[in-house]
Protein backbone atom coordinates (compact mmCIF):
# COMPACT_ATOMS: atom_id res chain seq x y z
CA UNK A 1 0.00 0.00 0.00
CA UNK A 2 1.32 3.37 -0.94
CA UNK A 3 2.74 5.26 2.08
CA UNK A 4 0.56 8.31 2.49
CA UNK A 5 -1.19 10.09 5.33
CA UNK A 6 -4.05 12.54 5.27
CA UNK A 7 -3.25 15.21 7.79
CA UNK A 8 -6.19 17.19 9.14
CA UNK A 9 -4.90 20.32 10.77
CA UNK A 10 -5.11 20.16 14.52
CA UNK A 11 -6.30 16.51 14.55
CA UNK A 12 -3.68 14.30 12.94
CA UNK A 13 -0.61 16.48 13.46
CA UNK A 14 0.62 15.42 16.83
CA UNK A 15 3.57 17.65 17.60
CA UNK A 16 5.05 20.92 16.37
CA UNK A 17 8.50 21.06 14.89
CA UNK A 18 11.35 22.51 16.89
CA UNK A 19 12.29 26.10 16.38
CA UNK A 20 15.64 25.00 14.95
CA UNK A 21 14.05 23.03 12.11
CA UNK A 22 15.11 24.58 8.82
CA UNK A 23 12.60 24.85 6.01
CA UNK A 24 13.52 22.95 2.86
CA UNK A 25 14.36 25.27 -0.06
CA UNK A 26 11.87 24.96 -2.94
CA UNK A 27 13.24 27.31 -5.62
CA UNK A 28 11.16 25.98 -8.54
CA UNK A 29 7.78 27.69 -8.77
CA UNK A 30 5.05 27.25 -11.40
CA UNK A 31 1.70 29.05 -11.18
CA UNK A 32 -1.43 28.68 -13.26
CA UNK A 33 -5.11 27.65 -13.15
CA UNK A 34 -5.28 28.59 -9.48
CA UNK A 35 -2.59 26.05 -8.53
CA UNK A 36 0.98 26.69 -7.45
CA UNK A 37 3.60 23.97 -7.79
CA UNK A 38 6.86 24.34 -5.89
CA UNK A 39 9.77 21.90 -6.00
CA UNK A 40 13.37 21.30 -5.07
CA UNK A 41 16.19 22.03 -7.49
CA UNK A 42 16.51 19.56 -10.37
CA UNK A 43 12.78 18.72 -10.42
CA UNK A 44 11.61 21.09 -13.18
CA UNK A 45 10.38 18.36 -15.50
CA UNK A 46 8.30 16.67 -12.81
CA UNK A 47 6.99 20.02 -11.56
CA UNK A 48 5.77 20.93 -15.06
CA UNK A 49 4.11 17.53 -15.45
CA UNK A 50 2.25 17.90 -12.16
CA UNK A 51 1.28 21.50 -12.98
CA UNK A 52 -0.41 20.23 -16.15
CA UNK A 53 -2.26 17.29 -14.61
CA UNK A 54 -3.34 18.81 -11.29
CA UNK A 55 -6.08 21.23 -12.55
CA UNK A 56 -7.82 18.50 -14.54
CA UNK A 57 -7.62 16.07 -11.65
CA UNK A 58 -8.96 18.64 -9.20
CA UNK A 59 -11.93 19.32 -11.47
CA UNK A 60 -12.67 15.60 -11.61
CA UNK A 61 -12.56 15.36 -7.82
CA UNK A 62 -14.72 18.46 -7.42
CA UNK A 63 -17.47 16.82 -9.50
CA UNK A 64 -18.28 14.67 -6.45
CA UNK A 65 -18.34 17.80 -4.28
CA UNK A 66 -20.56 19.98 -6.44
CA UNK A 67 -21.95 23.15 -4.81
CA UNK A 68 -19.68 22.64 -1.78
CA UNK A 69 -16.80 24.84 -0.64
CA UNK A 70 -13.53 24.58 -2.52
CA UNK A 71 -9.97 25.04 -1.22
CA UNK A 72 -9.17 28.77 -1.08
CA UNK A 73 -5.80 27.98 -2.63
CA UNK A 74 -3.87 24.92 -3.75
CA UNK A 75 -0.12 24.64 -3.35
CA UNK A 76 1.68 21.42 -4.29
CA UNK A 77 5.18 20.97 -2.87
CA UNK A 78 7.37 18.31 -4.48
CA UNK A 79 10.43 17.00 -2.66
CA UNK A 80 12.97 14.27 -3.36
CA UNK A 81 12.98 12.28 -0.10
CA UNK A 82 10.17 11.51 2.32
CA UNK A 83 12.57 12.02 5.22
CA UNK A 84 12.30 15.77 4.51
CA UNK A 85 8.50 15.81 4.68
CA UNK A 86 8.42 17.87 7.89
CA UNK A 87 10.89 20.43 6.55
CA UNK A 88 8.73 20.96 3.46
CA UNK A 89 5.48 21.24 5.45
CA UNK A 90 4.05 24.50 6.82
CA UNK A 91 5.94 25.61 9.96
CA UNK A 92 4.78 24.12 13.21
CA UNK A 93 3.75 20.70 11.93
CA UNK A 94 5.54 17.37 12.09
CA UNK A 95 4.96 14.57 9.58
CA UNK A 96 6.11 10.93 9.87
CA UNK A 97 9.14 10.19 7.72
CA UNK A 98 7.43 7.12 6.22
CA UNK A 99 4.66 9.23 4.65
CA UNK A 100 4.79 9.65 0.87
CA UNK A 101 2.29 12.49 0.85
CA UNK A 102 0.51 14.77 3.27
CA UNK A 103 -2.37 17.23 2.99
CA UNK A 104 -3.17 20.33 5.05
CA UNK A 105 -6.76 21.11 4.01
CA UNK A 106 -7.14 24.34 6.02
CA UNK A 107 -3.97 25.74 4.48
CA UNK A 108 -4.52 24.39 0.96
CA UNK A 109 -1.07 22.77 0.92
CA UNK A 110 0.04 19.26 0.01
CA UNK A 111 3.55 17.81 0.11
CA UNK A 112 4.59 14.80 -1.97
CA UNK A 113 7.94 12.98 -2.08
CA UNK A 114 9.42 11.07 -5.02
CA UNK A 115 11.28 8.47 -2.94
CA UNK A 116 10.88 6.72 0.39
CA UNK A 117 14.26 5.25 1.33
CA UNK A 118 15.06 3.06 -1.72
CA UNK A 119 11.49 2.89 -3.04
CA UNK A 120 10.20 5.07 -5.87
CA UNK A 121 6.83 6.74 -5.26
CA UNK A 122 4.17 7.13 -7.93
CA UNK A 123 4.02 10.92 -7.73
CA UNK A 124 0.96 11.59 -9.99
CA UNK A 125 -1.16 9.05 -8.07
CA UNK A 126 0.01 10.40 -4.73
CA UNK A 127 -0.73 13.99 -5.81
CA UNK A 128 -4.24 12.92 -6.89
CA UNK A 129 -4.74 11.18 -3.52
CA UNK A 130 -3.70 14.24 -1.55
CA UNK A 131 -5.70 16.61 -3.75
CA UNK A 132 -8.78 14.52 -2.88
CA UNK A 133 -7.98 14.94 0.82
CA UNK A 134 -7.58 18.68 0.25
CA UNK A 135 -10.90 18.99 -1.61
CA UNK A 136 -12.75 16.81 0.91
CA UNK A 137 -11.40 18.81 3.84
CA UNK A 138 -12.56 22.09 2.32
CA UNK A 139 -15.94 20.77 1.17
CA UNK A 140 -16.97 18.98 4.35
CA UNK A 141 -15.21 21.46 6.66
CA UNK A 142 -13.48 18.74 8.61
CA UNK A 143 -16.70 16.82 9.28
CA UNK A 144 -15.77 13.75 7.21
CA UNK A 145 -15.00 10.68 9.33
CA UNK A 146 -11.59 9.16 8.67
CA UNK A 147 -12.98 6.16 6.76
CA UNK A 148 -14.88 8.45 4.38
CA UNK A 149 -11.90 10.75 3.91
CA UNK A 150 -9.47 7.91 3.18
CA UNK A 151 -11.94 6.03 0.98
CA UNK A 152 -12.68 9.16 -1.03
CA UNK A 153 -8.96 9.80 -1.57
CA UNK A 154 -8.31 6.25 -2.79
CA UNK A 155 -11.40 6.47 -5.00
CA UNK A 156 -9.77 9.34 -6.91
CA UNK A 157 -6.16 8.15 -6.98
CA UNK A 158 -6.88 5.09 -9.16
CA UNK A 159 -4.02 3.10 -7.74
CA UNK A 160 -4.16 -0.71 -7.86
CA UNK A 161 -2.86 -2.42 -4.75
CA UNK A 162 -2.35 -6.18 -4.61
CA UNK A 163 -2.16 -5.99 -0.82
CA UNK A 164 -5.56 -4.27 -0.68
CA UNK A 165 -7.05 -6.83 -3.10
CA UNK A 166 -5.70 -9.70 -0.99
CA UNK A 167 -7.13 -8.11 2.16
CA UNK A 168 -10.58 -7.77 0.59
CA UNK A 169 -10.53 -11.40 -0.56
CA UNK A 170 -9.71 -12.43 3.00
CA UNK A 171 -12.60 -10.33 4.32
CA UNK A 172 -15.00 -11.92 1.85
CA UNK A 173 -14.02 -15.44 2.88
CA UNK A 174 -13.63 -15.01 6.63
CA UNK A 175 -16.25 -12.34 7.34
CA UNK A 176 -13.62 -10.47 9.34
CA UNK A 177 -14.87 -6.98 8.50
CA UNK A 178 -14.78 -3.92 10.72
CA UNK A 179 -18.14 -2.40 11.77
CA UNK A 180 -18.38 0.97 10.06
CA UNK A 181 -18.74 2.76 13.40
CA UNK A 182 -15.34 1.37 14.46
CA UNK A 183 -13.47 2.14 11.24
CA UNK A 184 -12.12 5.47 12.46
CA UNK A 185 -10.50 3.75 15.43
CA UNK A 186 -8.82 1.20 13.13
CA UNK A 187 -6.19 3.53 11.70
CA UNK A 188 -3.13 3.11 13.96
CA UNK A 189 -0.10 5.33 13.56
CA UNK A 190 1.77 2.73 11.50
CA UNK A 191 0.10 2.32 8.11
CA UNK A 192 1.03 -1.37 7.82
CA UNK A 193 -1.14 -2.10 10.86
CA UNK A 194 -4.08 -0.26 9.28
CA UNK A 195 -4.25 -2.32 6.08
CA UNK A 196 -7.72 -3.67 6.79
CA UNK A 197 -9.11 -0.22 7.63
CA UNK A 198 -7.69 1.32 4.44
CA UNK A 199 -8.91 -1.54 2.23
CA UNK A 200 -12.39 -1.60 3.73
CA UNK A 201 -12.75 2.19 3.65
CA UNK A 202 -11.78 2.30 -0.02
CA UNK A 203 -14.18 -0.46 -1.01
CA UNK A 204 -17.07 0.83 1.09
CA UNK A 205 -16.78 4.36 -0.32
CA UNK A 206 -16.50 2.94 -3.86
CA UNK A 207 -19.76 1.07 -3.22
CA UNK A 208 -21.48 4.23 -1.96
CA UNK A 209 -20.19 6.24 -4.92
CA UNK A 210 -21.90 4.05 -7.52
CA UNK A 211 -24.99 2.91 -5.58
CA UNK A 212 -28.31 4.37 -6.65
CA UNK A 213 -30.83 5.82 -4.25
CA UNK A 214 -32.58 2.45 -4.13
CA UNK A 215 -31.04 -1.00 -3.71
CA UNK A 216 -30.10 -2.84 -6.93
CA UNK A 217 -30.16 0.37 -8.97
CA UNK A 218 -27.25 2.38 -10.30
CA UNK A 219 -26.86 6.13 -10.33
CA UNK A 220 -26.85 6.53 -14.13
CA UNK A 221 -23.26 7.75 -13.93
CA UNK A 222 -23.95 11.05 -12.18
CA UNK A 223 -23.33 9.84 -8.60
CA UNK A 224 -26.21 11.99 -7.40
CA UNK A 225 -26.97 9.96 -4.22
CA UNK A 226 -23.29 10.02 -3.28
CA UNK A 227 -23.08 13.78 -3.85
CA UNK A 228 -26.20 14.28 -1.73
CA UNK A 229 -24.68 12.06 0.98
CA UNK A 230 -21.55 14.24 1.10
CA UNK A 231 -23.56 17.48 1.01
CA UNK A 232 -25.66 16.40 3.98
CA UNK A 233 -22.54 15.60 6.01
CA UNK A 234 -21.12 18.99 5.05
CA UNK A 235 -24.26 20.65 6.43
CA UNK A 236 -23.81 18.95 9.79
CA UNK A 237 -25.66 15.63 9.52
CA UNK A 238 -24.09 12.44 10.78
CA UNK A 239 -23.20 9.76 8.17
CA UNK A 240 -26.16 7.66 9.34
CA UNK A 241 -28.59 10.59 8.99
CA UNK A 242 -27.15 11.44 5.57
CA UNK A 243 -27.45 7.80 4.44
CA UNK A 244 -31.14 7.61 5.40
CA UNK A 245 -31.89 10.59 3.15
CA UNK A 246 -29.50 9.91 0.25
CA UNK A 247 -29.91 6.12 0.07
CA UNK A 248 -33.13 5.53 2.04
CA UNK A 249 -31.17 3.12 4.24
CA UNK A 250 -29.20 3.35 7.46
CA UNK A 251 -25.42 3.02 7.38
CA UNK A 252 -25.78 -0.36 9.10
CA UNK A 253 -27.98 -1.56 6.23
CA UNK A 254 -25.64 -0.11 3.61
CA UNK A 255 -22.63 -1.70 5.31
CA UNK A 256 -24.41 -5.08 5.23
CA UNK A 257 -25.31 -4.61 1.57
CA UNK A 258 -21.71 -3.70 0.76
CA UNK A 259 -20.46 -6.86 2.44
CA UNK A 260 -22.90 -9.05 0.51
CA UNK A 261 -21.61 -7.54 -2.72
CA UNK A 262 -18.03 -8.09 -1.57
CA UNK A 263 -18.78 -11.79 -1.03
CA UNK A 264 -20.39 -12.08 -4.46
CA UNK A 265 -17.32 -10.50 -6.07
CA UNK A 266 -14.70 -12.62 -4.33
CA UNK A 267 -16.25 -15.90 -3.16
CA UNK A 268 -16.03 -17.44 -6.64
CA UNK A 269 -12.53 -16.07 -7.17
CA UNK A 270 -10.61 -19.20 -6.04
CA UNK A 271 -12.71 -21.41 -8.34
CA UNK A 272 -12.05 -19.02 -11.20
CA UNK A 273 -8.35 -19.02 -10.42
CA UNK A 274 -8.31 -22.83 -10.35
CA UNK A 275 -10.05 -22.94 -13.72
CA UNK A 276 -7.60 -20.40 -15.09
CA UNK A 277 -4.72 -22.43 -13.65
CA UNK A 278 -5.99 -25.60 -15.34
CA UNK A 279 -6.29 -23.74 -18.63
CA UNK A 280 -2.76 -22.34 -18.31
CA UNK A 281 -1.31 -25.74 -17.40
CA UNK A 282 -3.14 -27.33 -20.35
CA UNK A 283 -1.80 -24.66 -22.70
CA UNK A 284 1.74 -25.21 -21.39
CA UNK A 285 1.42 -28.97 -21.87
CA UNK A 286 0.22 -28.46 -25.45
CA UNK A 287 3.20 -26.21 -26.16
CA UNK A 288 5.59 -28.74 -24.64
CA UNK A 289 4.00 -31.54 -26.69
CA UNK A 290 4.30 -29.45 -29.85
CA UNK A 291 7.97 -28.68 -29.19
CA UNK A 292 8.65 -32.34 -28.41
CA UNK A 293 6.89 -33.45 -31.61
CA UNK A 294 8.99 -31.03 -33.66
CA UNK A 295 12.18 -32.35 -32.09
CA UNK A 296 11.16 -35.95 -32.78
CA UNK A 297 10.32 -35.14 -36.40
CA UNK A 298 13.57 -33.23 -36.82
CA UNK A 299 15.46 -36.20 -35.38
CA UNK A 300 13.76 -38.62 -37.75
CA UNK A 301 14.55 -36.47 -40.78
CA UNK A 302 18.18 -36.26 -39.70
CA UNK A 303 18.31 -40.05 -39.16
CA UNK A 304 16.85 -40.74 -42.61
CA UNK A 305 19.36 -38.38 -44.18
CA UNK A 306 22.24 -40.10 -42.44
CA UNK A 307 20.97 -43.55 -43.49
CA UNK A 308 20.61 -42.38 -47.08
CA UNK A 309 24.15 -41.01 -47.13
CA UNK A 310 25.45 -44.28 -45.69
CA UNK A 311 24.18 -46.37 -48.69
CA UNK A 312 27.15 -46.89 -51.12
CA UNK A 313 26.77 -45.73 -54.69
CA UNK A 314 26.05 -48.48 -57.22
CA UNK A 315 29.13 -49.46 -59.38
CA UNK A 316 29.15 -48.04 -62.89
CA UNK A 317 27.76 -50.30 -65.66
CA UNK A 318 30.07 -51.35 -68.58
CA UNK A 319 28.54 -50.64 -71.91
Amino acid sequence: MRRCIAVLLGLLLLAPTTASAQQLPLPIRIEGNGITVRAESGMSRLANRIAKMAPKKLRSISADLEHLAKPPKVEIRLIKRSANMTRASPPGHRVPGWAAGVAFPRLGVIVVATRREHNTINVPNTVAHELAHLAMGAALRGRAPRWLDEGFAYLHSSEYSFARWRTLVGMAWTGNVIPWRELDDSFPAQEQEAGRAYAQSYDLVSFLAIRGKHKHTDDDGDRWPFQQFLSLIASGHTPDEAARVAYLNSMDQLHSEWYQQLRKRYLLLPAELIALGIWVVGAILLIIAYIRRRRINRGRLQQWAEEENAIPDAPPQNV
